[in-house]
């Protein structure tokens, strides 16, 4: 049995910090590409469709009564659809999180480790990791609200230390080439707003209840998350250059600087972005172990899936192959793996209820 050792706010976090990480980091050099300046715009309009989504995972939430997908699946469905259910969202949280350790790998190598060996770079960093998995839901959402404060002060100051950098005419004009780029980007847009359906994950974990307005504000916060660095990249570097960046947040930092004599602080987004990614990868992989283990072998599952992911990342990948790699395949596929997989557990929720009338 489970134990109820998180509260709502601790959901809260954690969903802002995992998803903040992706649709701030991974997500964003992938919208500009398919919207380039239309980005910002497609971001705006992808709002309704956000509250819309947030509104039908939380009914889903409420209809699972606090039990998690798989668990609530046991009950009302076969074990056939429940095993597919199983391995579909495994592998999905397990690869999750070796796109985040590969794509901090080369960020790094591109920054501040030229010179150490790649597999320095992947122990240290995943060990801290599996100790946040190893420990549990308590400990990792416990890390996210300590660390959620110090990341939210850091992108404040970021962006308005960069006040002076900016020209928001290089956001303008929008629709230069039609709507089809703005269309494109909603896709990419969406992909994010759809990760909040991992927090169904976590409710057997849960003390109270979540509440649906805090939800939407979540959702709100992410949106955020991703227009505010979106138009910074675009208003300090233009819309052309933004879109060849990898990491165009990251990027943001380097034209920050504290005076006339301190400059160079884009030491200070390490923090920002390690913190982040070892939140993502130590929930995805905790998740992960707990749909596929079992009570005797759960700690050599859970080391099982680092090494997996510790080989994986260093097996010879170039930047450019990994990068096209997530914009045409990955962000697509999850998600759609992710809008079929809430339709399904809508079919089944609306299955159960007419189950229980005939009976009744």
């Amino acid at each position: 049995m489970d134990q109820k050792v998180i509260q709502a706010l601790h959901i809260y976090v954690l969903i802002i910090m995992n998803t903040g990480f992706m649709v701030h980091v991974l997500l964003l050099p992938n919208i500009l590409s398919a919207s380039q300046r239309d980005g910002w715009i497609s971001v705006i309009i992808s709002v309704v469709p956000c509250i819309v989504w947030t509104l039908f995972i939380f009914y889903i939430y409420k209809k699972l009564d606090k039990e998690d997908i798989i668990s609530f699946l046991k009950k009302w469905s076969t074990p056939f659809v429940t095993y597919i259910f199983t391995i579909a969202f495994g592998l999905y949280f397990i690869i999750n999180a070796f796109i985040t350790v590969k794509f901090t790998l080369i960020w790094a190598k591109a920054n501040y480790t030229h010179d150490i060996p790649n597999i320095v770079v992947v122990s240290l960093f995943t060990f801290i990791c599996i100790f946040a998995s190893y420990k549990g839901i308590r400990t990792i959402s416990t890390l996210a609200l300590l660390f959620l404060p110090i990341v939210t002060i850091l992108g404040i100051f970021v962006g308005l230390g960069n006040t002076s950098n900016k020209n928001y005419e290089l956001l303008f004009p929008i629709f230069e080439s039609g709507y089809r780029h703005t269309l494109n980007g909603m896709l990419y847009t969406s992909a994010g707003y759809l990760e909040i359906i991992v927090f169904l994950f976590l409710t057997p974990y849960l003390k109270n209840k979540l509440k649906a307005k805090w939800l939407l504000l979540v959702g709100i916060i992410l949106m955020m998350l991703t227009l505010g660095p979106l138009m910074g990249a675009m208003a300090e570097f233009g819309s052309v250059e933004a879109v060849k960046m990898r990491n165009p947040a990251y990027e943001q930092w380097k034209l920050l600087r504290f005076g006339y004599y301190i400059t160079r602080l884009d030491f200070l987004s390490i923090f920002q972005w390690l913190s982040g990614a070892m939140i993502r990868i130590s929930l995805c992989l905790f998740i992960g172990y707990k749909l596929i283990s079992n009570s005797k072998h759960q700690k050599w599952i859970l080391l099982s899936l680092y090494l997996l992911i510790v080989i994986g990342t260093l097996i010879h990948w170039d930047a450019t192959s990994f990068f096209n790699f997530i914009y045409k395949y990955f962000f697509p596929i999850s998600s759609l793996f992710l809008f079929s997989a809430a339709i399904i557990l809508l079919f089944i929720i609306f299955k159960k209820g007419k189950g229980k009338g005939e009976t009744l």
